[in-house]
């Protein structure tokens, strides 16, 4: 019951963990690839999950610190195999008898070896399928996660505790590590099951090598999130003066002359691992041509409120018809790029311009670790 209330604990802060500890791989993964399969995504929140019931079931439950000033128990344990000879020396044990093997079983530190055992096995599978280790090697991290639970008992949970409340042991670091070759060993019986390593590697980079609508608007939203911020921070150290020709002058220089100047990349493109070329020119983008997409995409689509507000802020007129005709056009410009990521259609300005967007993703080379 014990056990269970930690895995309960441990979905109960999973979410918040999974941002912390998920999120770098998923990204590393996208931008390697170009895309995440959801099967990919299941495998890395499925391997962080079960380190963190892992974690949870090595340092809960969590006792008072006055009661743990109070304890007299023995730091930790460096003698290996101890329990062996305890349970040899048992009057109730005969080896020659199978009828007794029941009370290994029913001794606690015999079935603390075999939890031990038991919970590291899953890291060497996912070390073997999933990150591509070798035996050596997954020994060698099966031994460091062990070493960091038992470190983490040792410090007193990092010195929370006055002392320890667990026990160091030496014996977990050896059933911990055997459990991890195990995992290792058993890895391809369960791979069986699984989809192969290789083809989710090679699916993701097919379908990275495609520049959908969807990556188009994260790297688009990157980008104005990225403008915003260096916006709000220029219109602070003025004072909050100017505000409508530091953001304009922002956007034109983010989106004409980084966006020339590195020949179709922005921040957020390269985030997500593509660029804009032109079909003519070799390719390069001539700065004509990227000036006129600014106009026509950033300048009237997206910031058509922007001149709508600074005519009124100079003018001083009723804008109110023009909000209206400016959202009603922004609408329909809505409508119509959903319209062609359905149909799967080349926008207006790119049809225009001649521009296309490519990927540019790493290879399908992954190194083992």
């Amino acid at each position: 019951m014990q056990y269970i209330n930690v895995i309960k604990m441990a979905f109960l802060f999973f979410p918040i963990i999974a941002v912390v500890l998920t999120l770098p791989f998923l990204i590393y993964h996208y931008r390697k690839y170009g895309s995440i399969s959801p099967f990919r995504t299941i495998l890395l929140f499925s391997f962080f999950f079960y380190l963190i019931c892992c974690y949870f079931l090595v340092v809960l439950p969590l006792p008072s610190r006055s009661s743990v000033a109070n304890y007299t128990k023995p730091y930790y344990n460096l003698r290996p195999f101890y329990f062996v000879s305890d349970l040899l020396s048992s009057n109730s044990f005969n080896y020659t008898d199978f009828k007794t093997y029941s009370i290994l079983f029913k001794n606690s530190k015999f079935s603390d070896v075999i939890f031990n055992i038991l919970m590291v096995i899953p890291f060497g599978v996912y070390l073997r399928y999933y990150f591509k280790c070798g035996f050596f090697k997954t020994l060698f991290y099966s031994f460091l996660l062990s070493l960091f639970f038992e470190l983490t008992q040792l410090s007193g949970l990092y010195f929370i505790y006055p002392r320890p409340y667990r026990l160091f042991d030496v014996n977990d670091l050896i059933s911990n590590s055997f459990g991890g070759l195990i995992g290792y060993l058993i890895c391809p019986i369960i791979c069986f099951f699984l989809p192969d390593r290789e083809k989710i590697d090679a699916n993701d980079y097919t379908r990275g090598c495609i520049v959908s609508f969807g990556r188009r608007f994260v790297a688009l939203f990157i980008d104005y999130s990225l403008i915003f911020i260096i916006f709000i921070f220029f219109s602070m150290v003025f004072r909050y003066k100017y505000i409508f020709l530091i953001y304009l002058v922002l956007n034109f220089l983010y989106f004409v002359f980084i966006y020339y100047f590195f020949q179709g990349f922005t921040f957020g493109k390269w985030f997500v691992n593509y660029r804009t070329v032109s079909n003519s020119l070799d390719g390069r983008l001539s700065f004509f041509k990227v000036f006129i997409k600014w106009i026509l995409l950033h300048l009237i689509i997206f910031n058509g409120w922007f001149l709508i507000l600074l005519y009124y802020f100079y003018v001083n007129s009723n804008i109110y018809l023009f909000m209206v005709i400016y959202f009603s056009i922004f609408s329909l410009f809505c409508v119509y790029v959903l319209l062609c990521w359905i149909l799967n259609k080349a926008l207006f300005y790119d049809v225009i311009l001649d521009f296309e967007s490519i990927s540019v993703s790493g290879g399908m080379e992954d190194d083992e670790i």
